[in-house]
């Protein structure tokens, strides 16, 4: 009995974290779906962070300096995302609900990814918006109109409210996709370390976020007297790049029936 209950105990200690990279390894190795979903996760982490490094600095410091508008920019951020949080999250909870009703998991993979393809929309139609408000393009397209200052705390008003809404509605579908395919999954050694990979996949994306836009400030921050230098409008580019492309991956391996 001493014994039973030993290894009983030995199963509830915290793996190293050795062994909890090698769990979310083998996740992304044994589980299609999740490799997929993570490369999208990834590829977003690292482009919304160049963005956020390159623009809203630069962006900022134009609000500032040249339309006066910075302090309106901030209220706008403040007292919009949480109303932007109450709606997306309340529609996404009844979605999750719906979904939820119907048992057959195939039906709800389905239906969840239907909405990542509408995740990817909204989060691409946020990175445009945000592109927009990059201070060599803004006044490339605005510098002629009178109301060019207003304009830009629409355009960062309108990225936030499409990549916000996108953000929370992903993270909620998201959750779902790998409680269903790990969780409730065949691997039972996946699926009784299920909080400990989903832990580390976002402990990982968070240090790579600060990686990639600290490295994106120190390059804005580098050639700031001239942002259509050649190595700022590649990093801007592949930033753009990365946000679009990345929550398509799973929907489109998903249709070309590399998921299963």
């Amino acid at each position: 009995m001493d014994k039973e209950q030993s290894i009983a105990h030995s199963e509830h200690i915290a793996p190293p974290l050795s062994k909890k990279i090698k769990l979310y390894i083998t996740a992304l190795l044994s589980v299609p779906f999740y490799r997929y979903g993570e490369i999208g996760n990834i590829s977003y982490t690292v482009g919304k962070n160049i963005l956020d490094g390159v623009i809203l600095y630069t962006m900022f410091t134009m609000a500032e300096q040249d339309l006066k508008v910075a302090a309106i920019l901030g209220i706008v951020v403040k007292y919009a995302y949480p109303g932007i949080t109450m709606i997306s999250s309340t529609y996404t909870s009844e979605f999750i609900d719906h979904l939820e009703a119907a048992r057959d998991t195939s039906m709800q993979i389905l239906r969840l990814i239907r909405v990542q393809v509408g995740v990817a929309l909204g989060q691409s139609l946020g990175a445009v918006f945000l592109l927009l408000c990059f201070p060599p393009l803004f006044m490339y397209f605005f510098a002629s109109l009178s109301f060019k200052a207003y304009l830009l705390v629409a355009l960062y008003l309108l990225h936030h409210i499409c990549d916000g809404s996108s953000q929370i509605i992903e993270g909620r579908t998201w959750f779902k996709i790998i409680e269903i395919k790990i969780r409730r999954g065949d691997n039972e050694k996946l699926s009784r370390n299920f909080w400990v990979i989903y832990t580390l996949a976002q402990n990982f994306q968070l240090l790579l976020g600060q990686l990639f836009i600290w490295t994106a400030l120190g390059i804005t921050a580098e050639f700031s007297p001239d942002l259509t230098a050649p190595l700022v409008s590649i990093t801007v580019a592949c930033g753009f790049l990365c946000v679009v492309i990345s929550k398509f991956i799973l929907p489109v391996t998903y249709k070309l029936k590399l998921c299963s």
